[in-house]
């Protein structure tokens, strides 16, 4: 358990990863068990760290603090992928040409469209949500999004046929780690959500599904971009949705 818990927290924070570790895809796989926790890990600290900020500066600017604290803690990784993943979609008609932009380290003007749109998506609600409306909202946003990269996961094949960053995290995981993840991600939610929290959690899910299929039918299966934009793209979902039930 403490083996998984520190490479989830390696992968999906800036925390070091041990390089005497085995990184097989097998430990990948079991470590995606961890990732609902890891994310109601890093939206309790994103409150803690609201609540500090409101005493000090008004909303606006605690929203942009905000946003900014979450890119430091994750080293951007999920950004990267929802940038990559729009370059590989805007600029491709069909999937092995996805896949190659996929890879290119230059970023196209459609990327960086992409990034400020969903930043501003995300600075306008939490700029909307109300104090006590903004623990519910952070945890969630954290918590379902890293709970969908286990679910997108555990159900999509790998895109690449000669394999990538991604491609042990698809081969390792298990059904009954995205089980074990699904459990995590629906004690978290009811425990800092409740039921309000529990219907988002749903449409996450749906929304997920919806992605799944798409990324099956555009690409062939995921990759680790694919995930990456997946997290961003369900974070901007959740507080979406929580400006409407909160």
């Amino acid at each position: 358990m403490v083996d998984g818990l520190r490479r989830a927290l390696g992968f999906l924070t800036v925390y070091p990863l041990r390089a005497s570790d085995a990184w097989t895809p097998e430990t990948l796989g079991s470590s995606m068990v961890y990732y609902p926790l890891i994310g109601t890990f890093i939206g309790l600290a994103l409150w803690g760290l609201a609540v500090l900020l409101g005493a000090l500066f008004p909303q606006p600017v605690v929203s942009v603090l905000l946003l900014v604290s979450a890119l430091l803690i994750t080293g951007g990784l999920h950004m990267d992928g929802w940038a990559d993943l729009i370059d590989g979609l805007s600029g491709s008609y069909n999937r092995e040409e996805a896949l190659r932009i996929f890879k290119d380290p230059h970023v196209g003007s459609m990327a960086v469209a992409g990034v400020v749109l969903i930043i501003l998506l995300k600075y306008a609600c939490l700029n909307t949500l109300s104090p006590a409306a903004l623990r519910p909202a952070l945890v969630l946003m954290t918590t379902l999004s890293r709970y969908a990269i286990v679910q997108l996961a555990c159900f999509s094949p790998y895109a690449r046929a000669t394999g990538g960053v991604g491609e042990p995290f698809v081969r390792g995981i298990r059904l009954e780690h995205h089980i074990a993840a699904l459990l995590l991600a629906l004690g978290s939610t009811l425990l800092f959500g409740g039921l309000r929290g529990a219907c988002i959690g749903v449409l996450v899910g749906l929304a997920t599904f919806g992605m799944q299929i798409y990324f099956y039918q555009r690409l062939g299966g995921i990759t680790g971009d694919v995930l990456g934009a997946t997290n961003e793209l369900n974070e901007a979902l959740v507080l979406l949705l929580a400006t409407v039930v909160y």
